[in-house]
């Protein structure tokens, strides 16, 4: 049996490359075209574009497109480690968080719940590795805007923001050593030799390379068609859920998590922080979806980037605030600067103003747009498709 990173192709399948350049230089997304015509795709379809379009892959060869995405992003974690530990600029450590989450949404797609124990445990310390790391991205996001603050020709209380950028560069090293500490014990060298085994098709995943998948068609043409799930012998329980339904039951759940906590919001700006997590998981989802050129998956993505923007903008401002506040309340601060502290605090009121501010920007624009209405009406598509499959 062939390996799933390199799938046999049968003569009617042709070859169509991914279309995010991010993930993996040279992977071969592999489509029959006998279903819908050599013109659709996945990114085709007579619907414009805007809805979910029925292509049928190979047998094997999205699992196999997925598994090639998701060893990419492994290879890309081990290798940003190391990068991390000897090289103090903020890129890599954020790089290494976002290769982290890509790669955790993979392994979702993979290993659908209840997973094997071995890939939870696994999962478990890619989460635990962004964790770690969290503080030291806060202090980088945290000294990139002072320090745009600061190259202002006319900035504002240039002393107060001068001291916050020292207090917040003066915390980095500190923080940075513990953070080195906590990520070299998750040994992520370990988790790469052992889920690089998963992933290279160990005899319990054998199944994997049997899997088909169909995506759907928009509702009220010809139905939708979704190819039966391979079974390990006649009369035997199903391995697996087809891809499509597969994709359709996460992308289902994540949505509605996402709305009752966008609902939240409104209420209570609290919420945000949780809303913004929600928001990176679907998003995360999707880029899957879009690497295997998903009709509606690029236009969806570009509404949460945009999203995730207004709410990460939302949330520096929280953490810059907190850190300010922790500043003045030192008391050897506040006795030797008495001045400087006051006039922080007030930059702190103003942090809080115009935060809130952007709340009620962001309540006003983002949930009566025509991207959410868009991105609504195509997660509708999906989950109707998995209601349909599930009867």
């Amino acid at each position: 049996m062939a390996k799933l990173n390199e799938p046999k192709v049968p003569a009617h399948v042709t070859g169509a490359a991914p279309r995010s350049d991010r993930r993996m230089p040279d992977s071969g997304a592999v489509a029959s075209t006998s279903a819908v015509g050599s013109d659709s795709r996945l990114k085709g379809g007579s619907d414009g574009g805007k809805g979910p379009a029925p292509v049928e892959f190979a047998r094997g060869q999205v699992w196999g497109q997925v598994q090639k995405l998701a060893l990419y992003q492994l290879d890309r974690l081990v290798a940003l480690e190391s990068k991390v530990l000897r090289d103090d600029s903020a890129k890599p450590v954020h790089d290494l968080r976002v290769a982290s989450r890509r790669l955790q949404s993979l392994l979702d797609f993979l290993y659908a719940s209840p997973r094997p124990a071995q890939i939870q445990k696994l999962r478990r310390r890619l989460q635990r590795a962004r964790r770690v790391l969290g503080d030291l991205r806060n202090q980088d996001v945290m000294a990139a805007r002072t320090g745009r603050i600061l190259a202002r020709k006319r900035a504002t209380h240039r002393e107060a923001w001068e001291a916050v950028q020292d207090y917040i560069l003066g915390a980095r090293p500190k923080i940075a050593a513990r953070a080195y500490r906590k990520l070299t014990r998750l040994n992520l060298a370990d988790v790469y030799i052992r889920l690089r085994e998963q992933l290279a098709g160990e005899e319990e995943s054998a199944a994997d390379s049997l899997r088909v998948i169909t995506f759907p068609e928009k509702e009220g043409r010809e139905g939708l068609s979704l190819m039966p799930v391979e079974t390990q012998s006649p009369g035997e329980p199903q391995v697996e859920k087809a891809p499509a339904e597969r994709f359709a039951e996460r992308l289902g759940d994540l949505w509605r998590d996402f709305e009752g906590l966008s609902g939240d919001s409104r209420r209570d700006p609290g919420t945000l922080h949780a809303l913004r997590i929600a928001a990176k998981r679907l998003r995360y989802t999707i880029e899957v979806a879009s690497d295997l050129e998903v009709s509606g998956s690029a236009e969806t993505l570009d509404w949460l980037r945009q999203l995730q923007g207004k709410l990460g903008d939302w949330h520096d401002a929280e953490v810059l605030g907190q850190t300010m506040i922790n500043m003045v309340a030192r008391r050897k601060f506040l006795e030797e600067h008495l001045a400087l502290a006051i006039e922080i605090e007030k930059l702190v009121l103003r942090l809080r103003s115009s935060k809130a501010h952007n709340c009620q920007a962001y309540f006003r624009g983002t949930f009566r747009s025509a991207e959410y209405r868009r991105t609504a009406e195509w997660i509708a598509q999906w989950t109707a498709f998995r209601r349909r499959a599930a009867g």
